[in-house]
């Protein structure tokens, strides 16, 4: 008997059989070069379906007009992807997998690829919110209306005619069908403005010209927020369940998927792919809200990030499929290791949204705990041909990770950690910048490492005589770096030191202080040790940093929660100021615009958060030593970077070995 029996029950969804109850949901990927269906596209949705995968939903807001779409995302509209959905359809299908492709028109949350293009919409948008960042748009006449509606059914006949399962209508995230639906985007006097019939007009619309389109046994999902969490579109959860009422009684929805947010503003947005600063489970609550008001099975997304909490939801009865995405771009191989039992074989997700939401900023998927994701030739691994001595120092993700990938392939390897645990300064990280699921990563390496057969020495300080001794053919360096003071800090009279320092309680902070926090990488680091001071008494705390605000360099749908924390904590952002030096014992910073020098005097204590240096001296002394030597360097020890950066390179020192 499966540990998972309802997970892993068949589902009747409209005409078709879905195999189990785990969904990839649609998603950003950024892969279209001018909307075209890539191989690399192909090759990631197969891989899911392999993995086990009973329903993929591809193509996060793949377009089905020409004058409303992006060069990064799929182009419904266009014939030259004809060859490949059909090739993706077979491909997936010879899985046992369903698949169905979003189908969307953003409206004025688009981003047009053409120079000129406008936005479209309704009707004018508020000037405050985050959907008219391209100006004004051009309001949709009703001509223009009839295109976009046969635009949708010539994207369901394609997907149809290529050999597809089903096609998902989306409003989620503000798109065009929710910006009708709101009373204050749309303000039009004609038949699709005004009372709540006219508003619903559009979308049933839609619906209507797809379900024509295709036969009744092509699945047609609708994804739609079930709780925009915001009053300023002027829908409320009580709205939403009014509308997907309206819509499950035209009677031709085969799925609903419920999720949350909108896309009115930075923090609705975010909650649309939720992080981990949102509890698990965020939206089953709406979803079982829908579940009891709608006749067709229910889908929910968001948090659910493992299979005993996918089983839960579907036996309290919250929905009927579970949407699993992040979970699925961490580990494809969820649904196998969930079917025999062996979850702790499954890569966890750490819903960080370091590399699954870089699409915000207009780059391509990655993964901060799956390298094969941005990079296909880092997703599987052939044996070693010969199992060879390798030596990897350093216990941080990095070196947990080459060793990880080192051993699978059949090496003898040894791991070398100076300190007397495993994961490098994550420990410390993780409780200061507030991710609690940091740690998942390094306890599942730490299971592997074990399962392969690692030898991890503990307390050992590598030296070049005892990395020697293991006689290695082969030797990965990941050493990481040192956190320092920078120049300017030396000779000041007020007190300095590390954010690593206030972190792990080598300085403590007295209550009265007031405390300059220097922010060097415009992400978390600086502005979470900065509210944790301010947590510990301090009287007054300074985020002073060279960016134009905090957290510049941070994916926005990270900034919420952190910005909050600064408010709440009432920490004093000063932003565009560089450090230039000191004068007679105090910190002078200058300001980007004014070009004023002043010394700041007023501190208790200088924090210097993000100022890291490469550890790579071992390195250079076993080069020096052995030149033949097979010598690879991974993760800070090259150069301070993010998580990411340290476990894509520690993957491929493994493969390399």
């Amino acid at each position: 008997m499966s540990t998972f029996p309802q997970l892993f029950s068949s589902l009747r969804v409209g005409q078709r059989q879905v195999r189990n109850r785990i969904v990839s949901t649609a998603h950003g990927e950024q892969w279209s070069g001018d909307g075209l269906v890539s191989e690399r596209l192909i090759q990631y949705y197969e891989r899911r379906a392999k993995g086990g995968t009973g329903l993929l939903v591809t193509f996060g807001s793949a377009t089905v007009l020409e004058s409303a779409a992006t060069s990064s995302t799929v182009s419904l509209w266009d014939e030259r992807n004809d060859a490949p959905l059909a090739e993706m359809a077979r491909r997936v299908h010879a899985h046992g997998t369903l698949l169905m492709a979003q189908a969307t028109h953003r409206g004025t949350r688009e981003r047009p690829r053409g120079l000129d293009d406008p936005l479209q919409a309704p009707s004018a948008m508020p000037a405050a919110s985050k959907l008219g960042y391209l100006g004004a748009p051009h309001i949709l006449g009703t001509e223009e209306i009839e295109q976009i509606l046969r635009a949708y059914a010539n994207a369901a006949r394609r997907l149809h005619g290529c050999g597809w399962d089903g096609v998902e209508l989306t409003s989620l995230g503000t798109h065009l069908m929710e910006q009708f639906w709101s009373p204050v985007l749309n303000t039009r006097t004609d038949r699709y403005g005004g009372s709540f019939d006219n508003r619903m007009r559009f979308s049933l619309e839609v619906l209507e010209r797809v379900a024509a389109a295709v036969p009744d046994d092509f699945l047609i999902c609708f994804r739609i927020s079930g709780d925009p969490y915001t009053d300023l579109l002027g829908l409320n959860p009580e709205d939403m369940l009014t509308i997907a009422a309206r819509l499950d009684a035209a009677k031709r929805i085969d799925l609903f998927s419920i999720s949350g947010g909108s896309g009115f503003s930075t923090e609705t947005h975010a909650a649309v792919v939720p992080n981990d600063t949102y509890p698990p489970g965020t939206y089953n609550h709406l979803a079982r809200r829908m579940k009891q008001r709608l006749l067709v099975p229910i889908l929910v997304a968001g948090r659910i990030l493992g299979a005993s909490d996918a089983e839960a939801a579907l036996v309290a009865g919250d929905c009927d499929l579970v949407g699993m995405t992040r979970a699925l771009i961490a580990d494809p191989d969820l649904p196998l290791h969930a079917r025999t039992g062996d979850t702790a074989r499954t890569r966890p997700c750490i819903a960080i949204n370091e590399g699954c939401r870089r699409v915000t900023l207009g780059m391509s998927l990655a993964c901060s705990v799956n390298p094969g994701v941005a990079d296909a030739s880092l997703a599987d691994f052939a044996p070693a041909v010969k199992s060879r001595p390798v030596c990897v120092v350093g216990g941080g993700p990095a070196g947990m990770e080459a060793a990880r990938v080192a051993a699978a392939r059949g090496h003898r390897v040894t791991l070398l950690e100076s300190s007397l645990r495993l994961g490098g300064q994550m420990y410390d990280y993780a409780s200061v910048v507030g991710h609690p699921h940091l740690m998942r990563h390094v306890q599942w390496l730490e299971i592997e490492l074990e399962r392969l057969g690692v030898e991890v020495v503990l307390g050992s300080d590598a030296t070049v005589d005892s990395i020697f001794a293991t006689m290695p053919a082969v030797v990965v360096v990941a050493t990481g770096a040192q956190t320092r003071l920078p120049a300017e800090a030396h000779g000041l009279k007020m007190r300095a030191c590390t954010d690593v320092e206030v972190s792990n309680g080598s300085v403590r902070i007295d209550p009265g202080w007031n405390v300059i926090v220097v922010d060097h990488e415009g992400r978390l680091r600086g502005p979470s040790i900065a509210c944790a001071i301010a947590a510990a008494g301090a009287a007054r705390v300074e985020l002073v940093l060279p960016y134009e605000s905090a957290c510049e360099n941070l994916e926005p749908p990270n900034k919420p929660a952190i910005f909050r924390r600064l408010a709440d904590s009432r920490v004093i952002c000063r932003p565009h100021l560089y450090l230039v030096g000191q004068r007679d014992g105090a910190l002078c910073f200058r300001d980007s615009w004014s070009g004023r020098t002043d010394p700041n005097v007023g501190a208790d204590l200088v924090v210097f958060a993000g100022h890291r240096q490469a550890q790579a001296g071992l390195a250079e002394q076993l080069r020096a030593a052995r030149p033949e030597l097979a010598l690879h360097l991974a993760g800070d020890c090259r150069a301070p970077r993010m998580l990411r950066n340290a476990v894509s390179e520690g993957v491929r020192a493994g493969s390399l070995a």
